[in-house]
C-alpha cells in the first residue's frame, strides 16, 4: 500500500468497538442498499472477525468511527479524500470492508434523516449507491466487493452529505476563506446512468434548491459549484454543438484553470467515470490502456485521439451564483 495511504489510514479516528448486525439484520439492510443477491450472498460471507481478522477489524473500526463523525455535518471547506484502495490479494474479507463499514452507518443515516423530516424513500436512494458500486466493481475487476475502487461518493451518501435528487446527486459543503466559515454551496455531480437531457438537468437542480432550502435551513446555498471532466472545454473540438454534454457546459462559468501536478489524473477520472472503464492509479496512460477502450462513441474514439496526439484531459471547476441580499 502506497505511503500516502498509510497516511491516510493512519489519520482514522479510532472509535469504541463496534458490533456489527447479524446475517438477518443486515440482508434486510443490504436490500435496503439495493445489493443484489450474488452480492449480499458473496459479503455475508466474508464477514470480518475481530478475532480472526484483526488487523482488518481495525480499519473497520477505523471507517465506522470516521463515518459517525461526519454523520449530518456538510463537507468542509477542504474536503475528505477517498478510502484508500486495498491489495488487489486482499481476498473476500478486504473486498468487502468498506461495505460493511458503510452498512453499519445506514441505522444512523435513517436516524439524522427522520430528524430533518426526510423520507425514508429519500434515505434508500441515497444508500443504493452500495448496490452499484457493488455491481460496477465486479464488472470491471472481476472480483465482488468494493475494495478496488477509490471510495470518496459513497461514504459521503451514507453520512448525509450526498443526496441524489432527480438527474444529479448533490453535495452539501462549506465555503470558507482565510478567517472561517463564508457560507454554503451545494457540488453538483452527473452519475454515469444515462444521457444528461437539459430539461431533466435543470429540472432536477430546481428541484434540489427547494429541498434543501426546506430540510437544511441552517444551510443557506450561496452558490451551486460543479468539478467534471464533462466541463473541460477541450471537448466542444470533438463533439457537436448541440449535444447534451456541451448544453450543459454552457450553464457553468469556469474557474481558472490551474495546472496539477499529475497531468494525467484527469485522464485517470475520465477513463474511469466517462468510459467505465478500470484505471491505473497513478502514472501516465499508456498504449496498452489505451487499446482496452472500445472505440464505439464519439467520446470514447476522443479519448483516445486526443491522448494519442500528446493532449490530456482535465477536472474543471464551474460556478452557478445565486443571487441573496
Amino acid at each position: 500500500m502506497p505511503d500516502s495511504d498509510q497516511n491516510r489510514l493512519a489519520l482514522m479516528p479510532i472509535g469504541p468497538d463496534i458490533q456489527l448486525p447479524a446475517d438477518g439484520e443486515a440482508k434486510k439492510l443490504l436490500e435496503f442498499c439495493s445489493v443484489s443477491e450474488p452480492d449480499q450472498a458473496a459479503m455475508l460471507q466474508a464477514r470480518p472477525d475481530p478475532v480472526q481478522h484483526p488487523d482488518w477489524w481495525w480499519l473497520l473500526r477505523g471507517t465506522v468511527a470516521e463515518l459517525r463523525t461526519r454523520m449530518d455535518r456538510p463537507l468542509p471547506a477542504n474536503g475528505y479524500t477517498s478510502w484508500p484502495t486495498v491489495p488487489e490479494d486482499s481476498g473476500p474479507v478486504g473486498m468487502f470492508l468498506y461495505a460493511w463499514a458503510l452498512l453499519a452507518a445506514v441505522p444512523d443515516l435513517i436516524g439524522v434523516h427522520r430528524r430533518r423530516g426526510i423520507s425514508e424513500a429519500t434515505t434508500r436512494d441515497a444508500v443504493n449507491d452500495l448496490g452499484g458500486v457493488m455491481s460496477s466493481h465486479y464488472e470491471v475487476t472481476g472480483l465482488r466487493g468494493v475494495g478496488l475502487f477509490p471510495l470518496w461518493g459513497p461514504p459521503q451518501s451514507f453520512c448525509g452529505i450526498d443526496l441524489g435528487i432527480g438527474r444529479h446527486s448533490f453535495t452539501r459543503t462549506e465555503m470558507a476563506f482565510s478567517d472561517g466559515l463564508a457560507g454554503f454551496a451545494l457540488q453538483v455531480h452527473i452519475p454515469p446512468i444515462g444521457p444528461l437531457v437539459e430539461e431533466e438537468s435543470v429540472a432536477s437542480i430546481d428541484h434540489a434548491l427547494t429541498f434543501f432550502a426546506r430540510h437544511y435551513p441552517d444551510e443557506p446555498v450561496s452558490a451551486l459549484v460543479c468539478k467534471s471532466w464533462m466541463l473541460d472545454p477541450q471537448l466542444r473540438d470533438y463533439l457537436k454543438p448541440d449535444s447534451n454534454l456541451l448544453r450543459f457546459q454552457h450553464r457553468w462559468q469556469l474557474i481558472p484553470h490551474l495546472p496539477m501536478d499529475d497531468v494525467s489524473e484527469g485522464d485517470r477520472e475520465m477513463m474511469r467515470l466517462g468510459l467505465q472503464v478500470r484505471t491505473p492509479e497513478s502514472g501516465d496512460l499508456s498504449e496498452e490502456h489505451l487499446v482496452r477502450i472500445p472505440q464505439d462513441t464519439t467520446l470514447q474514439r476522443a479519448f483516445v485521439d486526443h491522448i494519442r496526439s500528446g493532449g490530456h484531459w482535465h477536472k474543471r471547476t464551474g460556478i452557478q451564483w445565486l443571487l441573496g441580499e
